[in-house]
């Protein structure tokens, strides 16, 4: 390590260039480097979704968790996987090792979905969905306005998506709270009887409409020429223009039919503070700044609310970026004023302006070389990493201060300059190189931990590290430079040398620092017995409380914003459920110190709220906090009024924990040979669960069964009108449901059509 200090003395120009050139390029890389609350992570999971409207539990674990679970068990490099069926949706996570390229697990996946669909019912599409710190919305916007929740859907569609899709770094912009469209064809029962048609006459007139069908070439005036017949249909007006065959006089649909563009039922419902709004969600690329895609999402949003028009207001009721930007001020302001003490206390022991500013040095160039080693590995500043270098700034200095008192103490001798320098360097070259390694011994070994911790916490190791070792060259190389062009010193020669040291030392004795000292050593030294038992017990009463340590991963994140989930029991229809949503709504806006609620009831078909949705039957609420409020607190009185309420249902608070969603401290898993004795195994666990001290919140994700209303076929009777078993289900399903007929295209947008309404039953015995 002396050998760098040698090497700096012989070329202190070069020293100095690479000094300036390494601060300048760390000024402009500390700029460059993206900003977000923690650092980001792929988990190793992947997701398989798959919806089965109207479907019990029973009937989607048969029917596509099973096939798929089975199918997938052949992925190469998968560790478990677990599967949940619900009402409609089949849910199956698979679970990888860190470091897995899901990349390559996703195709195998992928092919594997692709080979079990042959065992799924026709109208099962199963989703694949990764799943990382990304997927969590940055921002979400409530939009509303005074046209219909369908019309601004649409007009959000095509025209906020779009534009704040082309940010850069915006991965995906979904929309929640509203209602899909599709094409009603409502057929008139007397009209039909009348001109001799059904609907299966409806269904192929569809079917033999509407597609262009490739004929050939033609040639005409040297010109070659595709040659395609039919012509698409394009509107409602299309559809009730085309003809019925079979009719006993020339008929078209629309003599016989209603045909228009209608809401389908609504499948969630989305209020901000007890409005009916509409609910933007953007998610970031992995490699996008959240601050900086955040600034540009609330600049755009003016210009789409004009393009709008209607009195259309867009509102951001949640957004990372003030919380990160808040975070890393704060941090930064810590590290700033643990800058400042460091230089004050280092002046206090040095006594010398110039020997203070030279060792000052060391912290801003060590921690803008750091700068560049995270610009190099790809990391942000986030609370890790800017964490790391607040621990760092008191210890990057360290190096440089025993460099420099120790060059100042051969100065003072009356050395020649350099020789001083490199002698001093020479003493306490191994010493710092020794105490500067043993520190990174300790932090680098982080980096190398697997699975979630070592994900998160490697980028604050290595930047401990790069701080580290950036100070100890910097120790040994710019210190001694610095030193012998601005320390004075003593010309060799013009004392003697020995009274020189003589009168060093002497004034060494006589310092404050060592007439405090000395007596505290004398007495250790008079007492090595006391001396060690004192340690060994402070020693022992500092493993004492570790008891009384909080232990979690990263905690509460002390954002002003948390979540709270409401569960009624499985079975209660949309509206119901929106009922009951908007009385715990209604205590929550009524709690001191909140300013936005927003409620998300039922489910969604698409992006991170399909990955959540969990149903009809419960409801997701999103609650902004005052900033200058107690967060816990204020959960607390919202979880003492939620409480309070009858009729509600299971009501959880859930408070933010570090970017990772809402914290859910330990889960259990609970395992048996079937339904009932799971069931009984559930109900113990909970109760055991709720009376251990400090639980809060205790929930099962196994919920009560749904009522299912089963139709029994009387095999002989179906035999004797000539139907089976299968082709009842067929005409039962044709009456309850409206009768699917393909897709039409009008504008951008594809609709489906769908023939006839179904019948909805008032009771069961109106399905016989």
């Amino acid at each position: 390590m002396f050998r760098l200090a040698s090497l700096s003395m012989s070329n202190k120009a070069l020293i100095a260039l690479v000094t300036i050139f390494a601060a300048i390029f760390g000024v402009i890389t500390m700029g460059t480097l993206k900003q977000e609350l923690i650092p980001s992570i792929e988990f190793p999971q992947l997701t398989v979704v798959s919806s089965m409207p109207g479907a019990s539990p029973d009937v989607v674990d048969k029917q596509v968790g099973q096939p798929l679970e089975k199918a997938l068990q052949a992925v190469e490099g998968l560790e478990s996987s677990a599967s949940t069926s619900r009402t409609g949706v089949s849910t199956i996570r698979l679970s990888f090792a860190y470091g897995t390229n899901l990349d390559r697990a996703r195709n195998q996946i992928d092919r594997a979905v692709s080979t079990a669909k042959q065992q799924l019912p026709a109208n099962v599409t199963p989703n694949t969905l990764a799943g990382s710190v990304s997927d969590f919305p940055i921002v979400f916007i409530a939009a509303s306005s005074d046209r219909g929740l369908s019309e601004l859907e649409s007009q959000l569609n095509q025209q906020a998506v779009p534009a704040l899709s082309k940010i850069d770094g915006v991965r995906g912009v979904d929309i929640t709270g509203g209602a899909a469209r599709h094409i009603q064809i409502q057929p008139d029962a007397a009209a039909m009887a009348t001109r001799g048609v059904d609907v299966n006459a409806i269904r192929t007139a569809l079917q033999n409409n509407g597609s262009l069908i490739p004929v050939g070439t033609v040639t005409d005036q040297g010109r070659t020429l595709s040659l395609q017949a039919g012509s698409p249909i394009d509107s409602t007006d299309t559809i009730k223009g085309l003809p019925l065959a079979g009719a006993k006089q020339p008929t078209k649909i629309g003599d016989v039919a209603a045909v228009d563009l209608q809401d389908d039922a609504a499948t969630s419902i989305t209020r901000t503070d007890g409005k009916p709004t509409l609910a933007m969600s953007v998610t970031k690329k992995p490699e996008g700044d959240t601050v900086a895609i955040s600034h540009a999402v609330r600049a755009a949003l003016p210009g789409i609310e004009s393009a709008l028009g209607s009195n259309a207001k867009l509102t951001a009721v949640f957004d990372q970026a003030p919380f990160i930007e808040k975070s890393i001020k704060d941090l930064t302001t810590e590290g700033l004023l643990g800058l400042g003490f460091a230089v004050l206390t280092i002046l206090v022991f040095l006594l010398s302006v110039r020997s203070t500013l030279v060792t000052a040095v060391s912290i801003p160039l060590s921690l803008l070389i750091t700068f560049i080693g995270l610009f190099a590995a790809h990391y942000s500043l986030n609370i890790l990493t800017l964490g790391a270098l607040t621990i760092a700034i008191g210890r990057v200095v360290d190096d440089s201060i025993v460099v420099i008192e120790n060059i100042k103490r051969h100065l003072s001798y009356g050395e020649e300059k350099t020789t001083a320098i490199l002698r001093s360097v020479r003493e306490v070259a191994g010493a710092v190189s020794a105490s500067t390694l043993t520190t990174v011994a300790v932090f680098l070994p982080i980096a190398f931990v697997g699975n979630l911790a070592g994900e998160l916490f490697r980028p604050f190791a290595l930047t401990v590290t790069i701080a580290l070792l950036a100070s100890l060259a910097v120790a040994l190389t710019i210190v001694p430079v610095l030193a012998y062009w601005f320390l004075g010193h003593k010309s060799p020669g013009a004392i003697d040398p020995a009274e020189v040291e003589a009168e060093a030392h002497e004034k060494e004795r006589r310092s404050w620092l060592q007439r405090g000292y000395l007596p505290i050593l004398r007495g250790t030294q008079k007492h090595p017995v006391w001396t060690i038992v004192a340690g060994a017990a402070v020693l022992v009463a500092t493993f004492g409380m570790t008891p009384f340590l909080q232990t979690n991963l990263l905690g509460s994140s002390g954002e002003n914003s948390f979540t709270v989930s409401q569960a009624m029991p499985p079975g209660t229809s949309l509206e119901a459920t929106s009922a009951a949503a908007a009385k715990v709504e209604d205590v929550i806006r009524q709690t001191d110190k909140v300013q936005t609620v927003q409620v998300t009831i039922g489910n969604s078909t698409t992006g991170f709220s399909a990955f959540l949705s969990s149903g009809a039957s419960n409801a997701t609420f999103t609650v902004i906090a005052d900033d200058s409020a107690d967060q816990a607190t204020v959960q607390q009185q919202v979880r003492d009024a939620v409480g309070a309420l009858s009729g509600v249902g299971t009501v959880t608070v859930r408070q933010q924990q570090g970017g990772f969603g809402t914290a859910s401290t330990v889960d259990v898993t609970v395992k048996a040979p079937d339904s009932a004795g799971l069931a009984s195994a559930n109900e113990a666990v909970m109760a055991s669960l709720k009376d251990v001290p400090g639980a809060k919140g205790v929930t099962s994700n196994l919920a009560a069964g749904q009522p299912v209303v089963q139709v029994k076929v009387d095999r002989a009777k179906a035999v004797a009108a000539g139907l089976s078993e299968q082709q009842v289900g067929t005409l039962l399903a044709a009456t309850v449901s409206p009768v699917p007929a393909g897709t039409v295209r009008i504008d951008t947008t594809d609709f489906p059509v769908l023939i006839g309404k179904g019948t909805q039953f008032s009771s069961v015995d109106a399905v016989l």
